[in-house]
């Protein structure tokens, strides 16, 4: 266990701080971190947990509630990112084997009552919780995210209920060896579709008596066969291999879904790109063409292929549909790439269409493509309607168009970058 840091006060590193690790504790251990402290810490800033590092699917979490009540107890804390997805968190000290049983039974008993909740069922006692009136669930996340669908958020949260499809965190301190074994054991024994993680959070206390804290990831379940992308925040999502080919077709689509789906199956039925080296891999429907955005992976690019992406997308809240070229946040080849595209803009449009442009999603990432304003009330109605087949004809050409003259430059680009 690490339990000193070194602080350097100048670039001359003449100076220096020895940082001493402080233990987390229940009782009035001198020096000692209270284990609620620490909970309330990670609740209030939960971007410094490391949740890219267990499942990018659950990036970008909100706080919702603490100590969450369930018929099986209380969850410490309860958080929602704007896809709807789900993390309990427990906060515990982990001194010896039957604190680590307690704790991975509890967190599973919690999960397993969650897996039985509908939507209303979440929404009415985080209600109770939080003191809150109307839909707070979807109000606390729109405080972070202005443009997030409500019926698309509802769609989803009651989605990952359904499925039990949650991220569990056990955060302690002094968290020792043979976890693993609990991970293994947790995997193989359980039917939901929830990934579990160990997060050790180191604390730290300077000379100033500033409290320093650092949680990194011990261990965590494997159950990520391939991903895909999901929404148009752009997030990669890591999906279980129980919904690929004939996976659960059990799940009842909402009216969205179903508008959304008839949508996409009329864009690809007969559709071809230019370039004939990329497909829309309608294999892995109907998984998530039902969903408001058709992704196309980028080969030869990192992050299993999907640090670069295309994406076609309906946006009914702000009345947008269209179709992009974008790149993965951290991933310094694609990105320099991404800019040296950026950076030729005008030629791209020239190339491409004047119709071409560039902006930034909601949660600040970079696009490039086409959008078309205006209604997308059409969804609702008759796909032999004109208003129908000409946004399925835009959708089309204009995604042939960017996918047929980015792909190769993009390739070649990749290649020449090593």
């Amino acid at each position: 266990m690490q339990d000193k840091l070194i602080r350097f006060s100048d670039l001359e590193r003449t100076d220096a701080e020895v940082i001493t690790r402080v233990p987390l504790g229940t009782g009035a251990t001198e020096g000692s971190v209270h284990e609620s402290e620490l909970q309330d810490i990670l609740f209030r800033f939960p971007q410094t947990m490391p949740i890219a590092a267990i499942d990018p699917a659950y990036d970008g979490i909100v706080p919702v509630c603490k100590e969450l009540n369930t018929s099986a107890g209380f969850v410490d804390a309860f958080f929602v990112n704007p896809l709807g997805k789900l993390v309990l968190a427990e906060f515990k000290l982990w001194r010896n084997p039957q604190a680590r049983r307690e704790v991975i039974g509890q967190i599973l008993d919690y999960t397993k009552e969650l897996a039985s909740w509908s939507y209303e069922d979440l929404q009415r006692v985080v209600s109770l919780k939080t003191g809150k009136k109307g839909n707070v669930l979807y109000d606390i996340v729109r405080k972070q995210f202005n443009d997030l669908s409500e019926a698309e958020f509802v769609d989803s949260v009651t989605r990952h209920l359904s499925r039990g499809e949650f991220l569990l965190l056990i955060i302690g301190d002094g968290i020792q060896e043979g976890v693993e074994n609990i991970i293994d054991f947790v995997q193989r024994h359980s039917g939901l579709h929830f990934n579990l993680a160990l997060v050790e959070a180191a604390l730290y206390r300077d000379s100033s008596n500033h409290l320093l804290v650092h949680p990194r990831v011990l261990a965590r379940t494997e159950l990520v066969q391939r991903f895909v992308v999901e929404g148009e925040t752009g997030v990669v999502v890591p999906v279980d291999i129980d919904d690929t080919g004939d996976g659960d077709q059990s799940d009842t689509l909402s009216e969205l879904e179903q508008e959304n789906l008839k949508f996409w199956n009329l864009v690809v039925d007969g559709f071809s790109f230019s370039d004939t080296t990329v497909e829309i891999k309608t294999s892995l429907w109907p998984v998530f063409p039902k969903d408001s955005t058709v992704y196309i992976q980028i080969e030869n690019t990192s992050y299993n292929g999907w640090s670069m992406f295309f994406g076609a997308f309906l946006n009914r809240n702000q009345r947008l549909m269209g179709c992009y070229l974008s790149v993965r946040k951290g991933q310094a080849r694609e990105i320099r790439i991404y800019e040296s595209l950026r950076a030729s803009f005008d030629e791209l449009q020239k190339e491409i269409g004047r119709d071409l442009t560039h902006w930034l999603n909601s949660v600040q990432r970079p696009r490039i493509g086409f959008k078309r304003e205006g209604s997308l009330s059409f969804l609702s109605g008759s796909e032999n309607d004109i208003n129908f087949q000409d946004a399925v004809s835009w959708m089309q050409d204009h995604l042939n168009r960017l996918v047929s003259h980015l792909h190769p430059r993009l390739q070649s680009m990749l290649k020449d970058s090593g």
